[in-house]
């Protein structure tokens, strides 16, 4: 099953569950699918995003976990880190926060937990810097 949020659509809350999703305009809350998660040119995202494949055309300012691959579009923006088993990056895309490769192959409930503890070590890192 496929869900579009559109062009004059906000979102928030969380997503979970089987399925791919576009988003085209506002999303705030998380995400957490088994299957794909397309971040269209022009939509603004504030999530963490866990997903088996996640395509961004648009801006991202979260955390994105992909079992299997994340590609950024030449219009693609990420504030935010990445981890993946493959990571495409066209030129012109743009990736600001840290990139780990070779995602683990585990459920995506999992992912979120995981999800949770790269934020609260990210939080203990910046009370540690000077």
């Amino acid at each position: 099953m496929s869900f579009v949020i559109g062009k004059g659509l906000v979102v928030r809350g969380e997503l979970s569950g089987e399925g791919n999703i576009e988003l085209g305009d506002q999303f705030e809350g998380k995400i957490y699918l088994t299957g794909s998660v397309v971040v269209l040119e022009g939509a603004s995202i504030q999530s963490d995003i866990s997903a088996t494949e996640i395509v961004v055309a648009g801006a991202v300012r979260g955390n994105l976990m992909a079992t299997e691959k994340v590609e950024f579009s030449s219009s693609g923006r990420l504030f935010g880190n990445v981890r993946s088993k493959v990571l495409v990056v066209r030129e012109g895309g743009r990736v600001s926060g840290r990139i780990l490769s070779g995602a683990p192959s585990i459920p995506t409930d999992e992912l979120a937990e995981i999800a949770e503890q790269v934020r609260r070590e990210e939080a203990r890192d910046l009370w540690r810097s000077p």
